[in-house]
């Protein structure tokens, strides 16, 4: 990719010079295809991830494969512009050159870490990656089995399944704890490129297209410390681990009970009136997780229908230590997701968190984890990821499957 004309930009970020108020006059963005760049990694400049969006006169919309993000939360104050993506806390703030260039910056607030990336755009921009259209070497269409840290001790296994029409690409990457959403890239000569912003990841994977057809020299970036390499070979029969046998509950565990605070500072016990003689969902969650909103909105669509039938759905969200700061994120997430269920204060992310929150847990392994509980709240199956509309037939079929559970629990 060449970005050289965005240099200038740069340097002025370097420099500090981001905002700037001096209009008396709200500035303009032209309307249009636009496309962003984020500066992900300061010590390799050629790290660069770009995404597409449009601009209209009500709203922004971030696109990645067949996913919008639509930006609503926009705001002008002199020759800047802020925007807030929806769902999540992270935030666009950029300075605006003419109407039609942006610089500034990509703001990322998760669960604990909070970072910054350098940010710039340009109107009239269609090409998520520039100049990508070399013939491709190959078609890269279908299931591939991808080891991520090769050779060292915690390497792992994903799957990435891709579809190719030229040289445009999308797909996804299925993982254990869920997937890695909508990808769009490119292939272009033997350079694979593929990247997401969606407002919880950033992320940006390569790859080159070796003679014998693997995937060599794969590199991951999500972060300022999330830096992976990866290979794969082709083969359609890879699985997944089995769902239901990587977090369980400790042997014995009959009828269980729980308690965590409501929105309202309020201590909900999972024996309370409410839920007594219901059928229910446990979703052990988090606001900053965008595989945990997948499948809230999933929950939210089939809720009105079988809370009259008896099922009660609960999202444990484990957030940072501070109630009263996770409490903001959780309802921003709950209200912009129009979900109509309890949402849970469960304390600070990660296994100490779900241990004391959930005593009876023997194993956890990655949020989302949902334990589907019996009328008398006993845990009849502990499941653990949730494959989202990114995946195609694969969310197709969880759902199916999920709904035929609760069919079953509910009687």
């Amino acid at each position: 990719m060449k970005y050289s004309k965005y240099i200038f930009f740069v340097i002025i970020i370097l420099s500090g010079v981001f905002y700037s108020c001096t209009k008396k006059d709200k500035a303009a963005l032209k309307e249009g295809s636009w496309v962003g760049v984020l500066e992900i990694d300061k010590n390799d400049k050629s790290q660069l991830l770009p995404f597409n969006f449009t601009v209209s006169k009500n709203e922004i919309v971030i696109s990645n494969a067949e996913e919008k993000v639509v930006i609503k939360e926009i705001s002008f104050s002199g020759d800047s512009v802020f925007m807030k993506l929806p769902v999540f806390k992270d935030e666009i703030r950029a300075r605006i050159i003419s109407g039609d260039s942006l610089i500034g910056e990509y703001l990322h607030f998760g669960s604990k870490s909070k970072y910054s990336f350098p940010f710039y755009a340009k109107s009239g921009k269609s090409d998520r990656f520039e100049n990508a259209k070399i013939t491709p070497a190959a078609d890269i269409s279908g299931r591939w089995e991808t080891t991520v840290q090769p050779g060292d001790s915690d390497q792992y296994t994903i799957i990435g399944e891709f579809r190719q029409g030229g040289n445009y690409l999308t797909g996804t990457f299925l993982t254990p704890s869920g997937d890695y959403r909508f990808l769009q890239g490119a292939v272009s000569g033997d350079k694979v490129m593929l990247s997401c912003l969606d407002g919880a990841h950033s992320l940006l994977f390569k790859a080159t297209i070796s003679k014998e057809g693997t995937l060599e020299n794969g590199t991951l970036v999500g972060g300022p410390s999330w830096k992976e390499k990866w290979r794969a070979v082709k083969n359609d029969r890879i699985e997944l681990p089995d769902a239901e046998k990587q977090s369980a509950v400790k042997e014995g565990t009959g009828v269980i009970d729980f308690s965590a605070m409501d929105l309202n500072e309020k201590k909900i016990n999972l024996s309370d009136e409410k839920y007594k003689d219901k059928a229910v969902i446990v979703q052990l969650m988090g606001s900053w997780c965008p595989n945990c909103m997948d499948e809230t909105r999933f929950f939210t669509e089939i809720y009105d229908n079988y809370k009259p039938k008896g099922l009660e759905i609960i999202g444990l969200c484990f957030e940072s230590n501070n109630y009263e700061e996770s409490k903001i994120k959780i309802q921003r997430f709950v209200e912009q997701l129009g979900a109509k269920y309890d949402f849970l204060y469960a304390g600070e992310v990660g296994n100490k968190g779900v241990f004391q929150t959930l005593p009876f847990m023997k194993d956890f392994k990655g949020y989302p984890t949902t334990l589907y509980l019996d009328r008398k709240h006993k845990v009849m199956k502990v499941y653990t990821g949730f494959s989202g509309p990114g995946t195609g037939k694969h969310y197709e079929k969880q759902k199916a499957d999920i709904i035929n559970y609760i069919e079953k629990i509910i009687k």
